[in-house]
């Protein structure tokens, strides 16, 4: 079967990026009585993905590439039979795998679980993942949109998160494919008003289609002053950040107000650190600094939201996975906000 491989690692010495390759694998087969082959139809880019060409995860050469999927159900082990799944059943699942023993899993923090194994090789023809990473999509939801369920499932984490009240003006800090769907959840949720900051025009466009009410440039030199107004001088009640850029992070103390929020849900560059003064922010302003590492608890909670979300405006181009490279080089140009692979062309 065809699968998209990490082929070349990343040189620290010449800085020389990795590289991916539609590469011929042999077909996963079911070896755990509770495992599920999944026929994947699509697989979703993550904005992470690019991260596997610059080394941050430290991986064997070759390594299979993605976490984002959807598919349906090819074939089961003869003990997976807790979720009723049958053969057939459209699905979408999550990467991340836990133990649900260790202290972590049994107190509600199973992002941190002792045991975990967090890899996927989605994006290829067929994958097999135990039953408890499997879930059945609600009727009426498409293959396409569902392999948006992984990356969906952060943004409902970073809302709740965000502590959101009814009628709060929330910003979101960048507007690709996690930042949309961030935009369009705050307003279902009760946000008042929701402003996108991000620099390039399209998806600032994308982001007024996904629900927002204000869109502005943070690259503009006047982008302060603008917010104050918005925001009858007083800053934003929560900014979610998820652009993952390190001045975005800084400046996102300065534009929320006094007892804001401030969820960074991004994954940061190794070497930058957050200059901040106590003194300003955690005492005069009482921020409220909070950080994200995945989301294990509320993925069933994302599934059932499924039904009342719209991601087509978030996709703008399919692949095959032939075109992998293409679609890594788009995915790091950061123009796009989700690029999907077609598992079966």
């Amino acid at each position: 079967m065809k699968a998209v491989m990490l082929v070349k690692g990343y040189n620290p010495e010449t800085k020389e990026l990795g590289e991916v390759a539609c590469c011929e694998v042999e077909k996963p087969q079911l070896v755990n009585e509770d495992d599920v082959l999944i026929k994947v139809a699509y697989a979703s880019i993550c904005g992470s993905d690019p991260h596997l060409l610059e080394g941050m995860f430290d991986l064997p050469i070759p390594s299979p590439c993605g976490h984002e999927l959807s598919g349906t159900v090819e074939a089961l082990g003869p003990k997976a039979t807790r979720k009723g799944l049958k053969v057939g059943d459209k699905v979408t699942g999550n990467f991340y795998r836990t133990c649900g023993g260790c202290e972590y899993c049994l107190n509600g923090k199973s992002q941190f679980c002792e045991n975990a194994f967090g890899w996927g090789a989605a994006q290829a023809e067929y994958i097999v993942w135990r039953e408890d990473q499997v879930y059945k999509l609600p009727e009426g939801v498409g293959l396409l949109e569902a392999s948006l369920t992984e990356p969906f499932n952060i943004a409902v984490r970073a809302v709740e998160l965000a502590r959101l009240r009814t009628g709060d003006h929330v910003a979101v800090s960048g507007g690709g494919g996690i930042g949309l769907m961030v935009t369009q959840l705050l307003k279902k949720c009760g946000a008042g008003r929701v402003t996108v900051l991000e620099p390039v025009e399209s998806k600032r466009k994308r982001a007024l289609e996904m629900g927002a009410d204000y869109v502005l440039n943070p690259m503009d030199a006047d982008v302060a002053q603008k917010i104050q107004e918005l925001t009858g001088n007083k800053g934003f009640d929560a900014l979610i950040e998820s652009s993952g850029n390190g001045g975005a992070a800084r400046n996102a103390l300065d534009f929320v107000g006094r007892g804001g929020h401030v969820v960074l849900m991004s994954m940061y560059k190794k070497d930058f650190e957050l200059q901040m003064n106590l003194l300003e922010y955690c005492y005069r302003k009482e921020l409220m600094i909070q950080g994200m590492y995945l989301a294990q608890e509320s993925f069933q909670r994302a599934v059932n939201m499924l039904p009342q979300m719209n991601f087509e405006p978030v996709i703008e181009k399919i692949y095959a996975l032939d075109d992998c490279k293409q679609a890594y080089e788009d995915q790091k140009s950061g123009k796009y906000a989700k690029l999907i692979f077609d598992c079966s062309l």
